[in-house]
């Protein structure tokens, strides 16, 4: 469990509210960062899709899962490299649970493209 001044430093690191960590990297995505409870960290990645096609739904599904992935590992890393810059110990998250889902926002019965919400929310362990 955190001390005090290491759940404040850690707070300190994953505040997106303002500064440069609050202006995100493209207009179509987002990865939100949040402490859940005494002892876990969620991560929620958030991105706009269009599909041309259902078969096209299938491969950038595939692709998304990967992309996902990868942004929360690294800011998982991220977290950890300042927190011991912060305090100069340690931090050790251990990823329990990540899950996506597709949420359809436009259809059309007339043409075949889709647009929708990606999202995946990754939850750490907090150590």
């Amino acid at each position: 469990m955190l001390s005090i001044r290491q759940t404040d430093a850690l707070g300190q690191i994953i505040n997106d509210t303002w500064g440069k960590s609050s202006t995100p990297q493209t207009a179509s995505t987002s990865l939100g960062c949040k402490i859940t409870s005494a002892e876990t960290l969620t991560l929620t990645y958030t991105t706009i899709v269009t599909f041309a096609s259902e078969q096209s739904l299938h491969d950038q599904r595939r692709k998304l899962d990967g992309e996902s992935a990868e942004v929360c590992n690294k800011r998982a890393a991220d977290i950890k490299k300042l927190f011991k810059e912060a305090t100069g110990g340690a931090i050790k998250l251990t990823e329990l649970t990540s899950d996506d889902s597709l949420e359809m926002i436009y259809f059309n019965q007339y043409t075949p493209m889709r647009r929708a919400y990606y999202r995946r929310r990754t939850v750490y362990e907090i150590g």
